[in-house]
C-alpha cells in the first residue's frame, strides 16, 4: 500500500487564489523542503508522498511549460477541450476486470490488484500531503490531475514494475513526457544508489535505457487513454513506439537468479517480439 502521511510538510502551503492557476507565475524553488524529501525517500523509497513533496518544491516553471506544450499540440488541445477525468474510468474496477486478457485495461487492473493499489490512492496521497489544489477550471489543474492519475498506467505501458529499480526507471521513462524535475532528480540519484545497493551489473544502463525509451515513444499525456484501455497491449505498445525494457528485465533476471525474489513487472510477456 502507498503510505499516507499524517500531516502536511512544513514549507508547502497553498493560500486562497485570487487568479486562475493558468495566470500564476512560476513557483519559487524550496531547496530545504526538497532536501528533506530526498532524505525521506532515501530512507523509504516506497514513500510516494515524498515524490509529491519534492515535485512541488522544485517544479518552478515546469507546469507552465507543459501547459503551453499541451496548447500547441493538436491532441493536447483536444484533451483540454474534452476535459475527461481519467480517474473516473480507472475506478471502474469491475469493467476493467471484464476486459479481454492482454488489453491495457485488464493488465492495469491485474497490476493494481497484485500490488494492492487503487486509482484513488494517489488522490488520497495528494490530499494528505496538502498538495491537492481545488479545481478552478484551469488548464494547469486539469493537466496536473491527469498526470497524477496516469502514473500507474505508465508502469503498465512502459513495462516497469514497482520494485525499487522499476520505480526509478518509470520516472526516467516519464520525464520526457512530463518534464517533472523531481522525476529526473530521483531517477538519476536513485540509479546510483541502487547500483551500490543491488551489486548487480546493468542498473545504470537500465535507467538510461528507460529515459531513451520515454523520449522515443509517442507523447503519452495527450493520448486518449480512456479509449485505449480496451486495446491489445502488444498492438498499443507498438503503435505508441514503446520498446521493451530489456536492460531492466535483465537486471531482474540476475537478481532472481541470485535468490532475490523480485515480482515480474506488468505485461512482461506482452511486448512485440
Amino acid at each position: 500500500m502507498r503510505a499516507v502521511p499524517d500531516a502536511q510538510p512544513a514549507g508547502l502551503r497553498y493560500p486562497a487564489r485570487a487568479m486562475s492557476l493558468d495566470d500564476e507565475p512560476p513557483t519559487p524553488i524550496k531547496p530545504l523542503v526538497a532536501l528533506r524529501a530526498l532524505e525521506a525517500l532515501r530512507r523509504n523509497p516506497q514513500d510516494t508522498s515524498q515524490v509529491f513533496i519534492l515535485g512541488e518544491a522544485i517544479k518552478g516553471s515546469s507546469p507552465i511549460k507543459l501547459m503551453h506544450r499541451f496548447r500547441r499540440d493538436p491532441l493536447g488541445r483536444e484533451r483540454l477541450r474534452e476535459r475527461r477525468k481519467l480517474i473516473e474510468t480507472l475506478q471502474r474496477a469491475e469493467w476493467l476486470a471484464s476486459l479481454p486478457s492482454g488489453t491495457l485495461g485488464r493488465t492495469y487492473h491485474e497490476f493494481m490488484v497484485e500490488q494492492n493499489l487503487s486509482a484513488q490512492g494517489l488522490v488520497d496521497l495528494s490530499v494528505a500531503t496538502g498538495l491537492a489544489i481545488p479545481d478552478d477550471g484551469s488548464d494547469r489543474h486539469f493537466i496536473g490531475r491527469q498526470l497524477r492519475d496516469m502514473h500507474d498506467l505508465f508502469h503498465v505501458l512502459s513495462g516497469y514494475g514497482r520494485d525499487e529499480l522499476g520505480e526509478v526507471c518509470v520516472l526516467a521513462f516519464s520525464y520526457p513526457h512530463q518534464g517533472t524535475r523531481s522525476f529526473a532528480l530521483i531517477a538519476t540519484l536513485g540509479a546510483f544508489v541502487l547500483r551500490k545497493r543491488l551489486q548487480t551489473p546493468g542498473v545504470l544502463r537500465a535507467a538510461w535505457q528507460a529515459w531513451r525509451h520515454g523520449r522515443a515513444a509517442a507523447w503519452l499525456p495527450v493520448q486518449p487513454l480512456e479509449s485505449l484501455l480496451t486495446q491489445d497491449l502488444v498492438t498499443l505498445r507498438r503503435a505508441l513506439r514503446i520498446a521493451p525494457p530489456t536492460r531492466y528485465l535483465a537486471v531482474l533476471d540476475r537478481l532472481n537468479a541470485r535468490g532475490k525474489a523480485v515480482p515480474q513487472p506488468p505485461g512482461r510477456l506482452l511486448f512485440n517480439p
